[in-house]
């Protein structure tokens, strides 16, 4: 047996030899409703081949929250709160016009505490988070 996607959203797979379907939807493919065909044929002669279709529905992530910051042993940080699943990347600036990427973690266990450990370089600094991918 041999599996294949007919229709499928970006990013999404099957493993040719057993089926196994991964997806792992972007922030920008949410919230929606997406329909997937898989495929399925042997190798027999005629070769014969099935199809089922489904639908998955992605749903938006909460709105990441910060709070809680502290200093600890000079170092700044604070709790990240919100849905599991997608990544979160930390932003920082000096002076909310300019945003930097400063940390990306890939889809943490929430809610999750984060140290930036350059804070003392910085007399003020700020953050924000974004979802990704």
């Amino acid at each position: 047996m041999t599996f294949s996607l007919l229709t499928a959203s970006t990013n999404a797979a099957i493993n040719s030899s057993n089926g196994l379907f991964t997806w792992r939807p972007t922030i920008a493919q949410s919230p929606s409703t997406q329909t997937v065909a898989v495929v399925v044929s042997d190798n027999g002669t005629p070769i014969m081949s099935a199809t089922q279709s489904f639908t998955t529905t992605v749903t938006q992530p909460a709105v990441p929250a910060l709070n809680a910051g502290s200093i600890t042993n000079g170092q700044f940080g604070f709790w990240i709160y919100g849905d599991t699943g997608p990544d979160y990347t930390i932003l920082a600036s000096t002076n909310l016009a300019s945003w930097n990427p400063i940390f990306t973690i890939n889809s943490p266990s929430l809610p999750y505490y984060w140290v930036d450990t350059n804070s003392a370089v910085y007399p003020d600094r700020y953050y924000r988070t974004l979802l990704g991918p």
